[in-house]
């Protein structure tokens, strides 16, 4: 089975799995979405501490599964203590064991990568960590599932329009960023605009989400969701690139590591969660 075909059928299996659960499984604050939010972040942090290995040539002490108690600390919040901070309560502690750690780790090589190491334990914490928080915080909105789809879909539209686009007019057109060649001026410009158009059709058909978004502010919410999809997209090329790997790891058929999947809805939560409060 070709690499394209594996993407396919990989998409064809996910995406209505995750809007099943989206749909059917609302229950206990979307808990079974918070589950899948912790799996994703540990398994994605195993994925980003072996191209920080490979980059860097520093070992993050961190493991791996402490990163999933950040969107496990959010749907705390969300669902039970609305008036605590545990988020940041959370970011603290795990900051407080990162530096703890390396005061047992550093002499073994007598401090040389103890900035190597913090700062990697540190990116972990925000990417994936936080960052993958944003989308549950989506579930705390009016119409919840209407917009948690609306979210799926401006990301993964995006991407396959970008795509598209790029497939069929970017043969003349690459090379315009350094960090991902293969990438086309008619893949970005098809992928946003088509990004701008399912969120204007959306806001202006779905009830509920009509009467709170304007066709204005739809329109602002494809163009950034785009944008900022599109930044996650780059970097974690360039990640990959420091590493100098082709994927961040094999998990996804046709797609590569699980970062290669989930490197857009990360960048891309905060900025649409961020729009919908404002709006």
């Amino acid at each position: 089975m070709s690499s394209l075909a594996k993407r396919i059928l990989t998409t064809v299996i996910a995406v209505p799995a995750l809007f099943s659960i989206i749909f059917f499984l609302p229950h206990y604050g979307y808990l079974a979405l918070a589950l899948l939010a912790m799996l994703t972040a540990s398994l994605a942090t195993m994925e980003l501490k072996a191209l920080y290995l490979k980059a860097e040539g520093a070992r993050v002490n961190l493991p791996s599964w402490t990163v999933a108690l950040l969107p496990f600390a959010q749907w705390l919040e969300m669902t039970f203590f609305p008036n605590l901070p545990l988020i940041e309560l959370t970011l603290v502690v795990l900051a407080l064991v990162i530096f703890s750690t390396e005061l047992s780790s550093g002499p073994k090589d007598e401090y040389k990568k103890t900035f190597s190491r913090i700062g990697g334990s540190a990116l972990l914490l925000i990417y994936p960590g936080l960052l993958i928080t944003f989308i549950l915080r989506i579930g705390s909105l009016a119409h919840p599932s209407a917009f948690l789809l609306l979210f799926f879909l401006l990301v993964f539209g995006n991407d396959v329009f970008a795509f598209l686009f790029g497939m069929s007019l970017g043969k003349n057109n690459k090379g315009i960023i350094k960090v991902s060649p293969n990438k086309s001026i008619a893949g970005f410009v098809g992928g946003t605009l088509s990004t701008v158009i399912l969120s204007f059709l959306f806001c202006y058909f779905v009830p509920g989400v009509k009467e709170d978004v304007g066709i204005f502010q739809a329109i602002l919410l494809g163009l950034f969701t785009s944008i900022s999809a599109n930044i996650g997209d780059l970097i974690e090329s360039a990640f990959k690139r420091a590493a100098n790997v082709k994927d961040s790891g094999n998990l996804i058929p046709g797609r590569g590591g699980l970062l290669d999947s989930i490197d857009s809805l990360l960048a891309s939560a905060p900025v649409y969660w961020l729009l919908l409060i404002l709006f």
